[in-house]
């Protein structure tokens, strides 16, 4: 479907949404601020986005330290479904751009998503000094979703140059460069799971061409003969590379078809120069470059080798690649070929508090493996059946990333493909539960408001740490505060934040007391904590961006 027929459907969603009692809507199409029944001014429209049965929140983070980007970034999506991931106004884009290293996206709410009919898409981002990169998506239920996507800095790649360790082939017609150099090996400690090697023909180094344009040698006995002379300094190979990454579950090509299958990239690499005899090559003029790649871990896996993404999924091209052309870069990975469960166990977190909750949790095996990394986002109490699960013996530990709640003990489970859990989460010492209503104003027309059915995060202002999650469902959110402190509650709409501050802070009956940038009133309601009603003002023309 094209944009502008979804976003006619989406507008009567909200429609429908907000005169949920109307029951024929279709002259409410055309002026959405008119009574049909009198022609007068409706006062105010209240919209929102409860429909979409499937959001996707996308992270950006460093691979190096975690954090989320800050530089510029464009994601795509590709694949069977790429095309049905919109944004809340019901557009489809080509490129997303975002700058804030997170992107809150949907899915048409006319695509079907079972385990009989997954939703299939890559999700692809380049992002301003940063390695790009491509995952695989297959989900088999809606549901609020969480992608992490580990970007590489390409400053934080590791120069290696090999060259040190060559040697005549066993042919004797080509020249072998090991990348077990002295020079650029890592503390004994770190577990080296992947060795490649380089080989070149002598005919390849008589077709390589120097910066003029000429040979770098006239004949294979002047090579032979220059070889001889200074085997250690002859050729010098300078590759950046990373090893350090997390595994994932992805999508392969297995047989032709897409599978999500445990995933790992063990390490990506480019080369930056080839310098021969002195001279750097700068066009290897139909000559090539052989590489090779060995599994040195125990017990082998059972995919290893050269990966390339294509479209929507990798395929493994085996431990041999060639290379006509400098500036090549490559993919060494490895995977489990063990099915997956579409639909695995069932765990329920629960608390005393009534608060929302966005918990991550990364999965271990029995010999503490890192596998992949879940996450949950809800309101307590709150059921997830976890998808595209390994049928193995699991532990989740779960992150310590959200300060109003005390660590959560880990998770054993014996059969992450079956059985249901439950997980007890403890709010802070100190923390008030507090209810949130949140109306957010359309900057240009006074007369509509989002409650908006979407992610957010809070904090209080100017803390260190990170943000915590919520989730905000028809412009309420549940959540657990400090009493006495300025907070912020921020949602991201398409590429900006915008953020609501409030105090809290109250009289004796519960009401609100301090001024601020929004229009704030309070009360007390009938289970003890206080409600707080927000009326923020976008900064963004949401409505413009929703057509009206």
């Amino acid at each position: 479907m094209n944009n502008k027929g979804l976003k006619t459907i989406l507008r009567g969603l909200l429609i429908i949404t907000a005169f949920a009692s109307i029951s024929g809507c279709a002259s409410y199409l055309d002026n959405p601020l008119k009574d049909k029944e009198t022609g007068e001014d409706i006062n105010l429209l209240v919209l929102d986005f409860n429909f979409f049965d499937t959001r996707i929140s996308v992270k950006l983070k460093d691979a190096k330290d975690g954090s989320l980007l800050t530089a510029p970034a464009t994601i795509s999506f590709s694949g069977m479904n790429g095309n049905d991931i919109v944004t809340f106004t019901g557009e489809k884009k080509t490129d997303f751009s975002t700058a804030q290293g997170q992107l809150e996206v949907t899915v048409d709410p006319n695509v079907s998503v079972s385990e009989n009919s997954p939703l299939q898409f890559a999700i692809n981002v380049q992002a301003e000094g940063y390695n790009s990169v491509s995952q695989g998506i297959q989900y088999k239920s809606t549901g609020k979703k969480t992608i992490e996507l580990e970007l590489v800095k390409t400053e934080d790649e590791e120069e290696s140059e090999y060259g040190g360790d060559i040697g005549i082939g066993d042919d004797g017609t080509s020249i072998i460069i090991s990348a077990q150099n002295n020079q650029q090996l890592k503390s004994a400690q770190v577990e080296q799971l992947v060795r490649i090697e380089y080989e070149i023909s002598i005919a390849s180094f008589l077709k390589f061409r120097d910066k003029t344009g000429k040979p770098l040698f006239n004949s294979s006995e002047e090579l032979l003969e220059i070889y001889n002379a200074d085997q250690a300094n002859f050729l010098k190979l300078t590759v950046n590379k990373f090893t350090s990454y997390s595994p994932v579950t992805d999508v392969l090509d297995i047989n032709g078809q897409p599978v999500s299958a445990l995933f790992h990239k063990l390490e990506t690499g480019r080369l930056t120069k080839l310098v021969v005899a002195g001279k750097e090559v700068a066009d290897l003029n139909g000559g090539v470059i052989i590489s090779r790649c060995t599994y040195l871990g125990m017990p082998a896996p059972d995919l290893f080798g050269f990966a390339v993404f294509s479209t929507d999924r990798w395929n493994f091209t085996g431990t041999k690649n060639v290379y006509s052309a400098l500036g090549f870069s490559y993919t060494v990975a490895k995977a489990s070929t063990e099915p997956l469960c579409p639909m695995g166990s069932r765990i329920t977190f629960r608390s005393e508090a009534i608060s929302s909750f966005s918990i991550d949790a990364d999965v271990y095996d029995n010999e503490n493996k890192l596998l992949t990394t879940v996450s949950f986002k809800g309101n307590f109490p709150e059921t997830f059946a976890v998808e595209n699960t390994p049928q193995k013996a699991v532990k989740l530990v779960f992150r310590n990333n959200n300060p109003a709640f005390q660590p959560i003990a880990p998770l054993e489970i014996s059969d992450f493909c079956s059985g249901t859990y439950e997980v007890q989460v403890t709010p802070n010492e100190g923390y008030t539960e507090y209810q949130i209503v949140l109306r957010a104003f359309c900057p240009d027309s006074p007369t509509i408001a989002v409650a908006p059915t979407y992610s957010g995060e809070y904090k209080i202002k100017g803390a260190e740490g990170p943000w915590q999650g919520a989730d905000m469902t028809g412009g309420v959110v549940d959540l657990l505060g400090l009493p006495g402190q300025e907070y912020e509650y921020r949602l991201l709409w398409e590429n900006e934040w915008e953020y609501s501050t409030l105090v809290t802070e109250f009289d004796e009956n519960g009401n609100y007391v301090h001024p601020s940038g929004s229009d704030i009133h309070s009360e007390r309601i009938d289970d003890g904590r206080i409600r707080i009603y927000v009326d923020h003002k976008f900064s963004q023309s949401v409505c413009d961006d929703l057509g009206w």
